[in-house]
């Protein structure tokens, strides 16, 4: 049997045509949903993830405006900048394109997402944001539809359901490679908050390996990462998800028999889509998975921030 390819293209259309309808009504009270986009240097995917966000927000109604800073630009200028459009009442939002150029460290990277008022940070990177990440939402966006398509575990529907309004048990196991990374630490967090039993790997040096259930986390250090140290674990995921970056990295030995699979590398596939098609049950490949849903995610931020 082969495996579920999810379409994150209509998957967003839908989201969008939701949207639409609540641009409308904003537009009635006279509110337009704003987002200023900080581009810093010249990286050619960052410009491709922009001008697809421009695209998808003038589809639904909304106005996306980039700002551009050359490499060389002073922490002080692009500080400046933010704090005028977090005074600016016709911004609704402001999101930092990432990653930044290496000239700027990793505390330059917090020190301006930071800078970014938490009620129009609709990117959810501050700790304290108002909103979700959209990674983290389309994710679960992911896993609801995709979860329709494990095995359904009478005992475990009797033990709670989840949040999803599905009908659907927390049993289901999560193995997450990349748990340390910028997008994979939010998405354990998230997933361990609702109650999800997740394990997460990371393939830095030193090898880490954790588990997360509803009342505890724990760590163990191990030795030096290599394919071999997370395939066991990958192996035992009801659910993988991958946010390495690292392309190819999910073959068929990483996957369980009958498992979904949620690739979040970029900008290209940490997962090997072909080769692991007639094991997984479900899968999300990069590209035209994840990546549709998570920009109409960025706008459904914005939309709730202007209605705010």
């Amino acid at each position: 049997m082969m495996a579920i390819i999810f379409d994150g293209k209509s998957f967003a259309k839908e989201k969008e045509v939701k949207l639409i309808e609540e641009i409308k009504r904003l537009s009635e009270k006279g509110i337009k949903p704003k987002l200023v986009s900080i581009l810093i240097g010249d990286n050619p995917a960052s410009i491709l993830y922009i001008n697809l966000k421009k695209k998808a927000a003038e589809r639904i109604g909304c106005a996306l405006e980039v700002v551009y800073f050359p490499q060389d630009t002073s922490m002080i200028r692009i500080i400046e900048v933010i704090n005028e459009m977090n005074t600016n009442q016709s911004v609704h939002g402001i999101m930092v394109q990432l990653p930044l150029p290496r000239n700027f460290s990793k505390e330059d990277r917090d020190e301006i997402i930071n800078a970014i008022a938490k009620e129009k940070d609709v990117d959810g990177l501050r700790e304290d944001s108002s909103f979700l990440t959209p990674t983290v939402k389309a994710v679960l966006e992911v896993i609801k539809e995709a979860t329709l398509y494990l095995p359904f575990q009478p005992e475990a529907h009797a033990n709670g359901l989840s949040s999803s309004g599905r009908d659907r048990p927390l049993d289901e196991k999560v193995v997450i490679i990349g748990a340390k990374g910028f997008e994979g630490k939010k998405i354990f967090k998230v997933l361990k908050e609702m109650g999800y039993e997740v394990e997460g790997v990371d393939r830095k040096t030193p090898y880490r390996s954790y588990l997360a259930l509803p009342a505890q986390s724990y760590a163990v250090d191990g030795g030096a990462p290599s394919r071999g140290d997370f395939t066991g674990q990958a192996k035992n995921a009801d659910i993988l998800i991958s946010a390495t970056g690292s392309p190819g990295i999910i073959g068929k030995d990483e996957v369980k028999e009958g498992a979904v699979v949620i690739d979040v590398g970029s900008p290209k596939g940490d997962v090997k889509t072909e080769e692991i098609m007639k094991k997984a049950s479900f899968i999300s490949p990069v590209p035209g998975g994840l990546g549709p849903v998570t920009i109409s995610c960025l706008l459904e931020n914005l939309v709730e921030a202007a209605r705010r």
